[in-house]
């Protein structure tokens, strides 16, 4: 009702289906993600990829080519030292962070006794750029977007449980103290009237953990608003 107008009016969206995943095979898994998102990049869309762990990220950010900043949600780092060889879903940021695409990351709403010294260490060590919940809410909102460029290709990977636990508890690592709905709704407004949206991913959306519905209701509807304000 607010603005007397119909977001995303005229902007046309298409189910592209599931992705086949080989739970034994990881690799092949990740294979088949970046080959379909590469197809609906090749067909002028926008990647909308609605996970799954927050491993499926590299796959995805991986089928996008331009030169990109990757803008990473979450209340973890994902930045742990994972066994030789594997991706998952604490560890993706070290993988991701070595395409030659991604640019830059500024990674924000972190919080919690989960991100140690090994997470902190290796995000510094990728040079990193992180806003702390704390950091967020003590700087305001137009510090946080003020990291981001006013120009060039954007990528959005949220993590749910980025938002506090009472907005969206149907996740797997759960950390108190999350950004509010409206917090996050003005941050995602913010982000999509930064450069060029390439592409966005949802995961950790676990919804056995929330009988009523709330976390994936909330999380299309932050959703909706990013590209509300990606696509005007």
């Amino acid at each position: 009702i607010d603005g007397a107008r119909t977001v995303l009016k005229g902007k046309r969206w298409v189910d592209a289906g599931d992705v086949e995943i080989w739970p034994t095979t990881p690799a092949l898994t990740n294979d088949r993600i970046t080959e379909a998102v590469r197809k609906i990049r090749k067909g002028g869309a926008i990647p909308i990829v609605l996970g799954g762990d927050h491993s499926i990220s590299f796959p995805t950010v991986r089928a996008t080519e331009e030169p990109l900043t990757l803008i990473h949600l979450d209340a973890h780092l994902d930045t742990w030292n994972g066994a030789p060889g594997n991706l998952d879903h604490a560890s993706w940021v070290n993988r991701t962070a070595k395409l030659p695409q991604v640019k830059r990351i500024i990674q924000i709403g972190m919080r919690g006794l989960a991100n140690d010294q090994e997470a902190v260490g290796n995000a510094k060590s990728l040079g990193t750029t992180i806003i702390t919940t704390e950091q967020l809410r003590r700087d305001g909102l137009a510090a946080a977007l003020a990291q981001i460029p006013a120009q060039g290709n954007v990528y959005v990977s949220f993590d749910v449980d980025v938002l506090d636990p009472s907005v969206a508890p149907g996740t797997g690592t759960l950390e108190p103290g999350g950004l509010t709905f409206l917090e996050m709704r003005d941050l995602l407004v913010g982000i999509g009237g930064k450069g060029r949206l390439l592409g966005v991913d949802i995961v950790e959306v676990a919804p056995p953990r929330d009988p009523s519905g709330r976390t994936a209701q909330t999380a299309v509807r932050l959703l909706i608003e990013l590209l509300g304000a990606a696509f005007p």
